[in-house]
C-alpha cells in the first residue's frame, strides 16, 4: 500500500490513537473545541459529520511524538534520525498517468470551495481558513518546483486569500511572475501524509524540490499526477486538490488569524488565489491543522530539530533525544554527559545551528524531553542557575519581533553532577508502565 493519509489513519486507529466523532459538529468553533480536548488525550480526531458539508474532517495526525513515530516506522527517539537519513538521500518523484485524487474532476463554475468543510479555529479569526494545504508552484524563470504551506482565508466560492511574502520561496516566485505580468499558477493539495506536510514546512535551498525529500523519506519515488488546468504536479494520493492562480498586482486585507505563537496576526494586505478546478477522491477526507497546536509544533519542529541534532552531534556529545516543544522557540536535549561543562557546549552548538532558538535546556539521558513536566523536574532538581546557565544578548532570533523580546538567549545545564549518579538515580515503581488500568476498574 502506498503511504498516504489513509494508510496512516488506519495504523493510528489500530493502535487506539484515533477517535471517531460521530455526532454532527459545527466547523465554526465547535469542531476545534472538540479537537482541542481530543488532542490533550493524544488522539487523532476524525469528525464523521460536519455541518454544511458531506465531507469528514481529520486533524491532529502529528499531534504526539508517538504519532510521528508511527508515520516514520520507528520509536519517538528515532524520528529525527529517520528524518536525517531520508532527507540526506533525496529521490526524484515519478509522474504517473492518474491516481486517486483524479477520481472526481470539476472545472470552472462546477468547482466550488463551499463544498469543503472549512474551519474557523479561533474567536477573532477573520473567517474560515485552509490551514493544511500543500501549495505547489513552478518558478516562471527556471521551471523548478516549489512546495510550501500557506494559510488561505476564505473569500468566496471561487476565491481565497493566500499568505506569502519574501523571503519565503513562494513569495519570491510570485514576485518573479508579477514582474513578468503573469498570474502564478498554483495547486493546493489537501489531505496528505506527514512526509509531504513536513517537507512542505521545511526550509531548503532555493530551487530544491521538496518532493525529492518526501521521496527520500519513503525510500521510493513519490507518485505525482499532472493538474488539469495548471502546469504543476501534485501527490497522486492526496485527498483534494484546488487548482488556480495567484492574481498579479492585487492585494486585499486578510486576517486577523490565530498564529503558531498563540497570538493573532493582525490584518494585512495579502495575495488572492482564484480557483480554476477541484479534483478529489470519490469520498474525500478534508484535513485541517490548528495553528499553535502540538501538531503544528511537530510540523514545524522536525526539520529544525535535525539541524540542532547534527550540530550537537559534531561536538561529540552522546545524544539520546531532542525536542523543540512545546514551542519551536525552545529546545530540550537529553545527553549522556561525558564531562562537566559539556551541556554548555551542547547549548552553544544548538544556538549556532538554529537562530530562532531562545531557550535550550540540556538534561540527562534519564529525562523524557518530550514531557515538559519531566524537563521542568530536571531543571528544578538538577540545575545550578548561578553556574549552569549562560545568557547571550543582542543575538539573532525570531524576526517578527517589533518589541525586541526574541533577540537574546539562555542555555541551561539541568544535568546531575558528573560521577554522582548514585545520588541522582530516579526512583522506579516496578511494573507501573506495564499496568493496564482498565483491568483494575
Amino acid at each position: 500500500m502506498a503511504e498516504d493519509l489513509r494508510s496512516l489513519l488506519q495504523k493510528l486507529e489500530e493502535k487506539g490513537k484515533l477517535t471517531r466523532v460521530r455526532r454532527e459538529v459545527d466547523p465554526r468553533f465547535e469542531l476545534p473545541a472538540v479537537l482541542k480536548h481530543l488532542a490533550r488525550r493524544g488522539q487523532t480526531a476524525f469528525f464523521e459529520r460536519v455541518k454544511g458539508s458531506r465531507l469528514p474532517v481529520v486533524s491532529n495526525v502529528m499531534g504526539t511524538r508517538e504519532m510521528l513515530a508511527t508515520a516514520f516506522g520507528t520509536t519517538p527517539e528515532g524520528v529525527v534520525q529517520k528524518w536525517i537519513d531520508g532527507t540526506s538521500n533525496p529521490i526524484d518523484p515519478v509522474l504517473v498517468p492518474s491516481g486517486p485524487v483524479k477520481e472526481v474532476v470539476k472545472i470552472g463554475d462546477e468547482a466550488n470551495i463551499d463544498e469543503l468543510p472549512l474551519v474557523i479555529h479561533c474567536a477573532k479569526d477573520a473567517g474560515p481558513y485552509i490551514t493544511a494545504g500543500v501549495v505547489v508552484a513552478r518558478d516562471p524563470e527556471t521551471g523548478q518546483r516549489n512546495v510550501s504551506i500557506n494559510r488561505m482565508m476564505y473569500r468566496s466560492a471561487h476565491e481565497t486569500g493566500i499568505r506569502m511574502m519574501p523571503p519565503q520561496h513562494l513569495g519570491v516566485i510570485q514576485e518573479k511572475a508579477e514582474r513578468l505580468g503573469r498570474p502564478l499558477e498554483v495547486a493546493v493539495a489537501i489531505g496528505n501524509h506527514p512526509f509531504e506536510m513536513i517537507v512542505a514546512a521545511t526550509t531548503v535551498a532555493f530551487g530544491q524540490d521538496e518532493f525529492t525529500l518526501a521521496s527520500g523519506l519513503r525510500g521510493e519515488p513519490l507518485q505525482l499526477v499532472k493538474c488539469e488546468t495548471v502546469d504543476v504536479e501534485v501527490p497522486a494520493c492526496a485527498e483534494i486538490v484546488l487548482e488556480g492562480e495567484v492574481v498579479p498586482a492585487l492585494r486585499e486585507p486578510e486576517g486577523p488569524f490565530g498564529d503558531f505563537m498563540q497570538y493573532y496576526v493582525p490584518v494585512m494586505n495579502n495575495h488572492i488565489f482564484r480557483l480554476r478546478a477541484i479534483t478529489h477522491r470519490r469520498d474525500p477526507i478534508y484535513q485541517t491543522i490548528q495553528a499553535s497546536s502540538t501538531e503544528d509544533v511537530h510540523l514545524l519542529a522536525l526539520s529544525r530539530e535535525s539541524q540542532v541534532y547534527e550540530a550537537v552531534r559534531r561536538t561529540g556529545a552522546k545524544i539520546k533525544a531532542i525536542s523543540l516543544s512545546p514551542t519551536i522557540l525552545s529546545c530540550a536535549i537529553a545527553i549522556e554527559k561525558q564531562f562537566e561543562g559539556e551541556p554548555k557546549n551542547v547549548a552553544a552548538a544548538a544556538f549556532g545551528a538554529y537562530r530562532w532558538l531562545k531557550y535550550c535546556v540540556v538534561v540527562d539521558h534519564d529525562v523524557d524531553v518530550f514531557d515538559i513536566n519531566d524537563v521542568w523536574w530536571a531543571m528544578a532538581t538538577r540545575s545550578r542557575p548561578d553556574k549552569g546557565s549562560f545568557i547571550m544578548s543582542d543575538a539573532m532570533g525570531f524576526p517578527r519581533d517589533p518589541f525586541n523580546i526574541h533577540q537574546s538567549k539562555i542555555g541551561i545545564d539541568a544535568t546531575a553532577p558528573l560521577g554522582q549518579w548514585q545520588e541522582f538515580e530516579r526512583k522506579i515503581v516496578p511494573g507501573a508502565d506495564e499496568i493496564n488500568l482498565e483491568d483494575y476498574l
